[in-house]
């Protein structure tokens, strides 16, 4: 008699990368969120890095405190065949710990196992600090205006207006404006192996 449930031919969504976006365009710590919707912290962290397999139940309540429908944590990752325009007013920001680096959140929710993207602007002096992305993950960071310079681990690169620095991202990173004015470009984080 066969298994019914072939784990190996439908294995379970990957939610992981997509709630932490929910979370992050909502501007809600792991904490903030535990308290708003009732799941542990540790639950919801186990989730966000895909070592957890959550109950419908658990799934709801945390859907529900992010005020998303359920289907786009569970939505597979085929492209709709659609046509989807977002306004400015209605793109997702987080900010940075200090509030002065701020990122839109430009990608697709369907596809954020394998690429995010994002433009962003900071104030100068501000940075952001990231935790590593994972194995095998990579950053491209294009600046279009002002200089910024990016921390890797203890490594210093600095980047201008027209320059891109790509780099490994599986370490923790960050970035900093180190001119006198505003700082604006892309960053493209891609979780699979590209040099």
């Amino acid at each position: 008699m066969s298994n019914i449930y072939n784990h190996q031919r439908f294995p379970p969504p990957k939610i992981g990368a997509k709630l932490q976006l929910l979370r992050l365009a909502e501007n809600l710590t792991l904490d903030e969120l535990s308290e708003k919707s009732g799941v542990s912290t540790a639950i919801l962290s186990q989730i966000e890095r895909n070592k957890s397999n959550p109950t419908l139940s658990t799934l709801w309540k945390i859907t529900q405190t992010l005020d998303h429908p359920l289907e786009n944590l569970l939505g597979t990752n085929e492209p709709a065949n659609t046509v989807e325009k977002i306004n400015n007013n209605t793109t997702p920001v987080i900010f940075s710990e200090d509030g002065g680096f701020q990122l839109r959140i430009l990608g697709i929710v369907s596809i954020l196992e394998s690429v995010q993207w994002y433009d962003f602007k900071a104030q100068p002096g501000s940075s952001l600090i990231s935790e590593s992305h994972g194995k095998n993950s990579t950053e491209s960071v294009t600046l279009m205006k002002g200089k910024l310079e990016i921390l890797i681990e203890k490594k210093s690169e600095i980047i201008e207006a027209g320059e891109t620095l790509r780099f490994s991202s599986d370490v923790k990173h960050q970035l900093k404006n180190i001119g006198k004015g505003v700082c604006q470009g892309f960053m493209v984080n891609l979780f699979s192996p590209v040099f």
